[in-house]
This record gives structure tokens, C-alpha cells and sequence, in this order.
């Protein structure tokens, strides 16, 4: 009889527990509202995401500017549909590939490209936004609009 009283007790605390409300008032410094504006203002304009890339090849010394572009350009006409830069990192210059989200979608091109460039590697970067596709714009035949 006890261990029923007890549930009972249990279960009436739980039905009043979830029916509580709680108010909450930060006291914060205005530095960090200002910070936090300036912080929403950046990635406003910021045209930038986590994601992958692939690392083709580093140069360095004498020529290597030359040499990354000489890849770059290499990696254009063997792969038109991949987007391809070269970075200097002081005091290399990187040759890197595409804009992928994850890693899984960097894994098919990386792929391609480590038959012809074995020294290739998926690496976690700084992307440009992915470019969509005419087909990704078109809506979908099931799609509904709400009157």
C-alpha cells in the first residue's frame, strides 16, 4: 500500500513539475550585446563555411608560384566541373580543390583525383558557399503551396 502511495506522489510532483514556468533575467555587461551585433554583422557579409577540401600539392622555394599554377590549371582541364585555388601561406603556396559541406561529398572527387594526383588529401577548410544547380531551384511536383 505504501509503494502505491509513494507512485502516486511521484506522478502528482511530475504533473505539477511540467506545468511550472520560470522567468530567467541575465545581467550581462553591454560590451557583450556590441559584440555579439558585431559578431551576427560579420557572418552576415561573410560568404564562408566550415567544410572539406582537398589538398593537391604545397610549393615552395624558387618557381612555386609558378608550379601552383601550372597544377591549378592541370587540375581544371583534367576536372572542368571542380573549382580549384591556390592559397599562399607564407611561405607556401597550397593548391586545393572544391567546396564540400561534408566529408562524404569530397570523397568521390578525392578519389578521382588521387588516380592522377597521389599525394591528394581531404582537409577541413574554410569553403565558399557550394554554387546550386538549376535543379535544386526547381520545385518538387509534390510540393504544395499553403493558401
Amino acid at each position: 500500500m505504501t509503494k502505491l502511495k509513494i507512485l502516486t506522489l511521484l506522478f502528482a510532483l511530475t504533473l505539477f513539475a511540467q506545468n511550472l514556468k520560470a522567468q530567467v533575467e541575465v545581467i550581462s555587461d553591454g560590451r557583450l550585446q556590441t559584440i555579439l551585433e558585431q559578431h551576427i554583422a560579420f557572418n552576415e557579409i561573410s560568404r564562408t563555411a566550415i567544410g572539406y577540401r582537398i589538398k593537391v600539392g604545397v610549393f615552395t622555394g624558387a618557381g612555386s608560384k609558378q608550379q601552383a599554377f601550372d597544377l591549378r590549371d592541370e587540375i581544371i582541364n583534367n576536372f572542368p566541373d571542380l573549382r580549384a585555388y591556390v592559397f599562399f601561406e607564407e611561405p607556401n603556396f597550397t593548391v586545393k580543390c572544391g567546396d564540400y559541406l561534408t566529408k562524404l561529398d569530397a570523397f568521390g572527387p578525392y578519389l578521382n583525383l588521387k588516380t592522377i594526383f597521389p599525394s591528394a588529401l581531404i582537409i577541413r577548410d574554410y569553403i565558399n558557399f557550394p554554387v546550386l544547380s538549376k535543379d535544386d531551384l526547381v520545385l518538387p511536383e509534390y510540393f504544395e503551396e499553403e493558401e
